[in-house]
């Protein structure tokens, strides 16, 4: 194949399936913010708090039962032979599901026992089991689908995940309860409800030993390890800022900065739909041909890095007015916490698109120390910033943290396995996001639909020039409508 070949197969597949993730992704939030109006009215800000703290504690769980596994199933399904990755498939599924029985079972032990310490329902004990589970299932369901490139499948199964879920909430908030309870239950079903769709794979992937070596064992265990310690990282910055905001603003405060970072941390649909396309496509094409593909790899790294500042626009803008025109009165504080929520997933983004040389080197260590050093910084600079900026210094705490990390392992990736990176390029296009976001944060009109209709070409202008100045042939070839007939090239 030729070279542009590649770059067109390479980017015809990543951008191809990240536009499907993403629409799907964002089909599943629209169903939430428009449920928001009636959940937000008829259950108050303490049930999203209570189900924040909830959600802390189920994360943390989830990732020490997958243990990095995820990660590993996608590297070494590419390794080797077709018989030698089926054979890693079936140790990890093992490995995971009898880590997810252990863990959800201790962890709703540990919820019945302890959870009223924090003044929190013991009877949610039975949700915590569910959650995780259901959890560790859809994950590593929905890593099958990506290495068989079922990009549809995922995007169908997170659309019917977000319909079932808030479909199930609204109806148990207006006829049975209106408390914490029907936003965990219809949470679980749209989970359960996305599995169904992406599907389970044959019995024998869990029940037929994997047949592998100790040593291929040990190493798939190895990589996963990396990711065992980045995800506790993860969840401990995900999670301090509502402990902390919860000790010393009370749960009201939490309520509403739990409510915010529903739409704050919208730019997380991109960031997963990167992720669950770049990585495997990434791996199959180094894995196909070795240091060769580097240079394609490297200029499709940086046109979705472009991607996500568009995203933190988009959020950073429209996001108060969103606030304003969804929620209800006492949720209105959160909007000038969305800037900084956006930003935080923005860098989140790049930490996670950086750990792409690590991955082709098959060393996630530095990644883990990144991480383990920023979790740090994080509970430090909640602790200094939270009592007397409340949720706001919060919000400023995650964004600051994701920058320290997002540099940290760019630094060490490209240190292992160096990308051609047009960093000039970059600059300016991140000048230009910061400038425009800027003046697009604030409010433009009394009424936010007024504002965002009045923001909307600014903002359109803005994205089209980000896009000009890191691919001008893509945008070329929009313009003439060749993009269309024969998808992007790298």
């Amino acid at each position: 194949m030729s070279d542009a070949g590649k770059n067109a197969s390479l980017a015809r597949t990543v951008i191809g399936g990240t536009g499907l993730i993403a629409a799907a992704g964002v089909a599943g939030k629209l169903f939430t913010l428009v449920s928001a109006p009636i959940l937000t009215r008829e259950l108050g800000p303490v049930p999203y708090g209570e189900v924040a703290l909830f959600v802390t504690v189920t994360s943390l769980a989830a990732t020490v039962a997958l243990a990095g596994q995820d990660m590993s199933y996608a590297r070494f399904f590419f390794a080797g032979n077709r018989e030698e990755g089926k054979a890693a498939e079936r140790f990890c599924w093992r490995f995971t599901m009898a880590a997810a029985c252990a863990v959800s079972l201790l962890a709703g032990l540990g919820w019945y026992l302890w959870s009223g310490a924090a003044g929190l329902p013991a009877a949610f004990a039975s949700m915590v089991v569910i959650t995780i589970f259901l959890s560790v299932l859809n994950t590593m369901a929905s890593t099958r689908k990506r290495l068989e490139g079922a990009y549809s499948r995922i995007s169908a199964s997170i659309v019917m995940a977000g319909l079932a879920g808030t479909v199930l909430a609204v109806v148990l908030a207006l006829f049975w309860r209106k408390d914490a309870w029907s936003l965990l239950i219809g949470g679980a079903g749209g989970v359960a409800a996305g599995i169904a769709v992406v599907l389970l794979p044959p019995a024998e992937t869990v029940f037929r030993p994997s047949g592998l070596s100790r040593e291929m064992r040990r190493q798939i265990l190895r990589l996963g390890i990396a990711g065992a310690v980045t995800a506790p990282m993860h969840w401990l910055i995900h999670s301090a800022d509502r402990w902390f905001i919860g000790l010393w603003q009370g749960q009201n405060a939490l309520g509403v900065y739990a409510f915010a970072t529903s739409v704050g941390l919208l730019g997380m649909i991109a960031n997963s739909a990167v992720n669950l396309t770049w990585f495997p496509e990434m791996m199959r094409d180094y894995e196909a041909f070795k240091e060769e593909a580097a240079p394609r790899i490297g200029r499709l790294w940086a046109r979705l890095a472009a991607g996500l500042l568009v995203v933190w626009l988009a959020v950073t803008a429209a996001g108060g007015d969103v606030i304003r025109l969804l929620a209800a009165p006492a949720f209105h504080e959160g909007a000038s916490y969305i800037p900084w929520m956006a930003g935080a997933v923005f860098f989140a983004g790049i930490a996670s698109l950086s750990n792409s040389g690590l991955m082709l080197r098959k060393d996630m260590t530095p990644a883990a120390a990144w991480w383990t050093f920023g979790a740090a910084m994080n509970v430090a600079l909640n602790a200094l910033l939270v009592r007397p900026m409340g949720a706001y210094g919060a919000a400023v705490a995650f964004c600051l943290t994701c920058a320290l990390i997002a540099a940290g392992v760019m630094r060490s990736s490209q240190a292992r396995f160096p990308l051609p990176l047009p960093w000039a390029r970059l600059g300016a296009a991140a000048g230009l996001a910061l400038a425009a976001g800027i003046a697009l944060a604030p409010s433009w009109s009394a009424g936010p639909l007024g504002s965002l209709a009045m923001k909307f070409p600014f903002g359109v202008a803005a994205a089209a020039a980000i896009a000009w100045i890191m691919a001008p042939d893509w945008m070329l070839r929009l313009l003439r409508g060749e993009i269309f007939r024969g998808g992007p090239h790298a």
